[in-house]
């Protein structure tokens, strides 16, 4: 009987027995998959803190946003050595390495900083902010467009990389209207300002100056109405759609940049000038409500088109905007001559008598296109050939009247 009873004792354990080296078995599996977990996540987690951690903020020196002058740069070797002679401290890469088709090959492609890594390095050697400025455009996402073969631009057009005579060593590609793919498209735009942003966090490495002002694309109102001669029109189309369309590009635009860096500003595109085509162009993007807290600063160009205004034409587009609008926001002219003479003395004389006026008139920095006084090209494509005028010497009496040094 007790050997019945032992052996019965014994075959009831067993289901306990069973139920414990489950529960160990269970224990153990669970240790090591927390332990492989921490294996593999909290090492990346904890490089990403530390990397967070050791990145320290920059921001934009004061001498450099109390100088109201600036130029276009361009070219993968320019370091703006000739703004910094003229007493300048502000560079907008022209075109600029920005442009999402040379960034980005394909949707799920990785985006290559190599070239605007290169472009903030070189300008920071010589202490130089930066106005960067956002091209929406990538072939292989405008190719998507229902409209695609309306968005192509002339084979002769100037920013093809074919018909680069000046060496920039960046380009636009051959479709340019909005993004069919928005998000990603903001996508882009987000790890690029986040790069750039100086905030501490996922920054170019070695960034001394960080990118705090995006312009959204450049004189999308150049071809607005198409009654441009046929050799302009066919040598300059940054922009092949409308007014409508931009507007929806800016605020698609801002909502990106903000997102990266709420401290960011924002400059509308340049108007290519004011008179009653261009502004036309931007009533119509302004009445589309949203663009109004879109951008943060008003933009003018002045390519040698003021001669009866004398103020890069600041006047006549901040009537428009606080007149027609009452918007009262900075104004930036971020292409700036006045070029009207063969004589080199001649368009120094004009060129500050227009930065007086437009000063006067509220511009808060300009951005001279040309170099040197004596330079009377009509063929802007073409390179310069320089004249004796001492020109970055009058230069730098002009600015000097008004940034501190």
């Amino acid at each position: 009987m007790n050997q019945d009873k032992t052996e019965s004792n014994n075959e009831s354990d067993k289901p306990k027995s069973r139920l414990w080296f489950i529960v160990i078995i269970v224990l153990a599996i669970a240790v090591i998959i927390s332990g492989t977990t921490y294996l593999w996540l909290r090492p990346h987690d904890q490089t990403k803190e530390a990397e967070t951690q050791s990145g320290q903020p920059v921001s934009i020196p004061k001498e450099i946003m109390n100088n109201q002058f600036g130029w276009l740069g361009g070219g993968p070797e320019d370091t703006g050595d000739g703004i910094v002679e003229k007493d300048g401290k502000w560079v907008r890469p022209h075109p600029g390495a920005f442009v999402w088709d040379m960034m980005q090959k394909a949707k799920d492609g990785a985006i290559d900083f190599t070239l605007t890594d290169q472009e903030v390095n070189n300008y920071q050697k010589n202490d130089l902010g930066i106005l960067a400025t956002v091209w929406p455009f990538a072939d292989w996402d405008q190719k998507n467009l229902a409209s695609a073969a309306d968005c192509k631009v002339p084979d002769t057009d100037e920013f093809l990389l074919k018909n680069d005579k000046k060496g920039r060593g960046s380009y636009l590609p051959e479709y340019r209207c909005n993004p069919s793919d928005w998000t990603t498209y903001q996508k882009f735009v987000e790890a690029v300002v986040e790069r750039y942003d100086g905030d501490g966090v996922d920054d170019m490495p070695g960034l001394e100056i960080p990118i705090k002002y995006w312009e959204v694309m450049n004189e999308p109102d150049l071809q607005y109405g198409n009654n441009l001669p046929a050799s302009e029109s066919n040598r300059l189309n940054f922009y092949m759609q409308g007014p409508a369309e931009y507007a929806t590009l800016l605020v698609e635009t801002s909502k990106a940049v903000r997102s990266a860096d709420p401290e960011a500003k924002i400059l509308i595109a340049g108007a290519a000038g004011a008179d009653e085509r261009m502004l036309g162009f931007y009533r119509v993007v302004l009445k589309n409500s949203e663009t109004l807290t879109a951008f943060d600063i008003g933009n003018v160009h002045c390519i040698s088109n003021d001669e009866r205004t004398s103020d890069f034409n600041v006047g006549a587009y901040k009537t428009m905007l606080l007149s027609e609008f009452n918007i009262s926001k900075p104004i930036w002219v971020t292409e700036a001559e006045a070029m009207y003479s063969t004589v080199a003395e001649e368009n120094f004389l004009s060129t500050k008598k227009s930065v007086a006026g437009a000063i006067a008139a509220g511009a808060q920095k300009i951005f001279f296109t040309r170099d040197d006084f004596g330079d009377t090209r009509i063929d802007m494509s073409k390179i310069n050939s320089k004249s004796s005028y001492p020109s970055s010497e009058k230069y730098r009496e002009i600015i000097n009247s008004y940034s501190p040094q």
